[in-house]
């Protein structure tokens, strides 16, 4: 008598995935009134988003002229000589507001020269990349400012720097954003 313990014969609890599925021929078949669910089915691939437009001879990304920029470097310098008279308009934050405006137009102005290829090392990181800068490389300072603001890093840069320079990434990408120091009368 033999038991399905016995070695020479497997034991098969459940039947094989071959005699459940029918084999693969290419592209599963359609059901009548069932929309596919896989790329490429018969609407056509899925499109994919153009990027964002972007400046020519600027990072990527950033929708501001060049002459938009030059400006704003130039106001911010003059705003943060200004020291405790100096003019910011940043956003107000709910979590954060701004204590010394001329270190947060120094932020804007270290946005604006860097943006413009004038200086080499990134306002935040310090780091060095080929000009023009990618989106990733512009973001990363913006997301390295919202680190300084909220206390998770950069313990040894000022905050207020920290706002300007998140602000200014930002004005940089976004048209709608308000300028982030006043324009010079």
């Amino acid at each position: 008598m033999a038991s399905n313990s016995d070695p020479w014969r497997p034991r098969r609890l459940h039947p094989s995935f071959e005699d459940v599925m029918p084999p693969a021929s290419g592209k599963p078949s359609i059901l009548p009134g069932v929309t596919p669910s896989w790329p490429g089915h018969e609407y056509g691939p899925t499109p994919i988003p153009a990027p964002a437009p972007s400046t020519p001879g600027l990072p990527g990304g950033v929708r501001r002229t060049r002459e938009e920029l030059e400006a704003l470097r130039d106001d911010a310098a003059r705003e943060f000589h200004a020291s405790e008279h100096a003019r910011v308009q940043l956003e107000e934050d709910a979590e954060y507001q701004v204590r010394k405006p001329a270190r947060a137009a120094q932020g804007v102005w270290a946005v604006a020269a860097w943006l413009l290829g004038e200086l080499q090392n990134a306002p935040i990181s310090g780091e060095i990349h080929d000009y023009p800068y990618t989106k990733r490389e512009v973001g990363a300072e913006s997301v390295h400012a919202r680190d300084c603001i909220e206390g998770n890093d950069w313990p040894d840069l000022d905050r207020d720097y920290a706002a300007g320079v998140d602000y200014t990434v930002g004005w940089a990408f976004w048209p709608d954003q308000e300028r982030p120091v006043p324009a010079a009368a």
